[in-house]
């Protein structure tokens, strides 16, 4: 009982709960700031412009907080992504009207780099064949255009984001409500049946005009990979 009262107490003292007896020549004190340190470098590196609309001080607080959280994944790369999930469920940057989009957008780049994906092999798109959402991208309707620096409320601002196996980095897209949808479609429909379930929902008679628009998009998207055959 001893020993768990010890090891309780040590933990205490990391994350910040209790005060550490002589701070200045306990190596506690000097662990404990090693593990925020770290904590710190990989949020902000990942979310800089959340991490500055924060500040130093508060952001310090809040990290803190998450280590106390005691965090789920053993995987540094991880802390972003679980930062972002405590700050929303613990409603503690309610504050920030953009602080959800702004770190969705942010983090979720770490999150697709690195992904583990097996590059899918060329295919060209096909108005019969199933297709679907890949994994090596994603896509959120946001209220604020974060990804152009703009912080003021829209009623809706659909942004995708994606892996590129080439370059091995990760772009963004702007898409249309319209689109967004029709690409949830896909992941229970065939092409052609979500195209008629979009022109049923849309009230859209032309389908081979809509589906003309599409085309080209569609196209591009299974270039670059954000869609592939099922």
């Amino acid at each position: 009982m001893l020993e768990q009262e010890v090891q309780r107490e040590y933990i205490s003292q990391i994350s910040n709960r209790s005060e550490i007896p002589h701070p200045e020549d306990n190596p506690v004190r000097i662990y404990r700031e090693l593990v925020h340190y770290r904590f710190y470098e990989v949020i902000y590196n990942a979310m800089p412009k959340f991490c500055d609309h924060l500040g130093d001080q508060r952001l310090d607080a809040l990290i803190f907080d998450f280590i106390r959280s005691k965090p789920a994944s053993p995987y540094i790369w991880k802390a972003p992504g679980e930062f972002r999930e405590f700050l929303i469920h613990s409603a503690k940057v309610d504050d920030i009207p953009f602080a959800a989009d702004l770190m969705w957008f942010e983090s979720v780049e770490v999150d697709l780099l690195m992904g583990q994906y097996e590059k899918p092999a060329e295919v060209f798109f096909d108005w019969s064949k199933p297709f679907k959402p890949s994994d090596s991208m994603r896509m959120k309707e946001l209220h604020f255009a974060v990804n152009r620096d703009e912080y003021d409320y829209r009623e809706t601002h659909p942004l995708l984001m994606y892996y590129q196996f080439d370059e091995h980095s990760v772009y963004f897209q702007e898409i249309t409500p319209f689109m967004m949808e029709y690409l949830t479609y896909l992941r229970d429909m065939l092409p052609l049946e979500a195209l008629e379930e979009i022109c049923r929902v849309y009230g859209l008679e032309e389908r081979d005009e809509v589906q003309a628009l599409l085309q080209g998009a569609l196209e591009e998207f299974t270039a670059q990979k954000i869609i592939k055959p099922k």
